[in-house]
């Protein structure tokens, strides 16, 4: 089909994407890769420009309200994940390291900014590129990278002293280990259900505007 612009176009035009796509998320997406070449670069890197920002502001924010650092780092990153549904992994590696090095420099909590920059802003890339391995293998593949993502904030905040040592240290580091674990895989999954919800009720509109 990708060589018959006609067949693309009836797909596109006829919502097949807003129909199924919710029922199979990211399984859609490399035909819509395809429609992304008749958008026009300078429209592209403007919306680029536009997450930046939006996730630097969202940032700056949550700064303010430290305990919920966690909760807006990962709100920041759907800034990321529309990128890669809308325009591609190459754009959205972009605005990820447009907002990382913005908001490390902008906001005040410096954790805040390290939370998004190691886990939370590159998990929508990372997720879009191993589900393409197939639904096991791609939990295999999220859940070990997260987990090297965290030993190495780890070793780096251990060297620097941002820790304090306790007697207690291996069991709380078990059971941090496990917390940040659940909550990756819950924010996995709320991804999904977005990226469902985005697709069924949202994506048709906005995609007459990216066109």
């Amino acid at each position: 089909i990708a060589g018959d612009a006609d067949a693309l176009n009836a797909l596109f035009y006829e919502n097949y994407f807003a129909k199924h796509e919710a029922e199979h998320p990211f399984t859609m997406q490399r035909l819509y890769d395809i429609k992304l070449t008749k958008m026009k670069k300078t429209k592209k890197i403007s919306l680029c420009a536009m997450l930046t920002a939006l996730g630097v502001v969202a940032l700056y924010l949550g700064s303010v309200f430290e305990v919920m650092d966690l909760s807006v780092s990962c709100a920041a990153s759907l800034t990321v994940l529309f990128c890669t549904v809308e325009l591609g992994n190459k754009y959205a590696a972009a605005v990820y390291a447009g907002t990382s090095v913005l908001s490390f420099i902008l906001v005040p909590n410096k954790w805040i900014a390290v939370y998004f920059i190691m886990f939370f802003g590159i998990m929508p890339i990372t997720k879009k590129l191993f589900e393409k391995t197939g639904k096991i293998f791609s939990w295999v593949l999220k859940i070990a990278a997260f987990n090297a993502e965290i030993f190495a904030f780890y070793f780096i905040a251990r060297e620097l002293d941002f820790f304090e040592e306790n007697e207690s240290g291996l069991v709380s580091l078990l059971a941090m280990l496990a917390l940040a674990n659940a909550a990756f895989i819950m924010a996995d999954i709320l991804y999904t259900l977005l990226f469902g919800i985005y697709c069924k009720k949202y994506r048709a509109r906005i995609r007459k505007f990216l066109k």
